[in-house]
C-alpha cells in the first residue's frame, strides 16, 4: 500500500492540495498577505505618526500576518513539488522537519495576530472609556508589552516540538502542517481502487 495522505479533506492522493481552488487561492491569499503588509510596514515607516505607539503595534501585526503569507507560500510550493505523487511523499512529509517547522511558522503567526489584536482593543476600549487618564502606556512599556506578545507566541509554536512524547506529531497531521485535528493520529486506508476510507466508524 503506497503512504497515502490522511483523510483531512485537504490532500489528494495526487495533490496535496486537492482542490483546485485551493491551488489558486493559496498563492492569491499568500501574494496579497505578504504585498499588502510589506507595503503597509513600508507606509508606517516613512510617515510620521501622531500615535507612534499605535503604529509600532501595527507593523508588528503587518509582521505577525506577513508569516502567514510565507506559510502559504510554502504549502503552495510542496504542492506542486509533489504534484501528481502525492500519495509517494505524504508520510514522509507529514513525519518531516520542514513540516514541523512550517507548521509552527503557522501557529506562531496565529498566536501573535490574535495576541496583538487584544491588546490593541484593549488599549483603545481603556483610551475611550477613561479618556482624561494619564496612565497611558509609554514607548518603553508599549515595546515591552510586544516583545512579551511574540516570547508567548514563539513559545506556544515551539511547545509541540519539543514535547514530542505529549503532542506527538502535532504538526503532521494533515498535509498542510497546521494543527486543524489536534485529538486525532494520522491515519488513512484505501482499497484497491484508491478511495479513502475515514478512520474510526462509519
Amino acid at each position: 500500500m503506497p503512504d497515502c495522505p490522511n483523510t483531512d479533506g485537504i490532500s489528494s492522493f495526487e495533490r496535496l492540495l486537492a482542490n483546485v481552488i485551493l491551488r489558486v487561492f493559496v498563492w492569491v491569499i499568500a501574494c496579497l498577505t505578504c504585498f499588502s503588509n510589506l507595503a503597509v510596514i513600508c507606509l508606517r515607516s516613512l510617515l510620521v505618526a501622531e500615535n507612534s505607539r499605535h503604529a509600532m503595534a501595527i507593523k508588528s501585526l503587518c509582521c505577525a500576518d506577513g508569516l502567514m503569507g510565507i506559510y502559504l507560500f510554502i504549502i503552495g510550493a510542496f504542492d506542486l513539488k509533489f504534484a501528481g505523487e502525492y500519495n509517494k511523499h505524504a508520510r514522509g512529509w507529514m513525519g518531516s522537519l520542514p513540516c514541523q517547522l512550517v507548521g509552527g511558522l503557522a501557529t506562531l503567526s496565529s498566536e501573535v495576530s490574535v495576541l496583538l489584536l487584544t491588546y490593541m482593543t484593549l488599549e483603545k476600549y481603556f483610551c475611550i472609556v477613561f479618556p482624561f487618564s494619564h496612565h497611558r502606556a509609554g514607548k518603553k512599556q508599549t515595546v515591552s508589552v510586544l516583545v512579551a506578545i511574540w516570547l508567548l507566541g514563539f513559545s506556544l509554536s515551539i511547545v509541540p516540538l519539543w514535547c514530542k512524547e505529549t503532542f506527538g506529531n502535532y504538526y503532521g497531521r494533515n498535509g498542510v502542517c497546521f494543527p486543524l485535528q489536534s485529538d486525532l493520529e494520522p491515519f488513512c486506508d484505501s482499497d484497491l481502487t484508491g478511495h479513502f476510507h475515514p478512520a474510526g466508524p462509519l
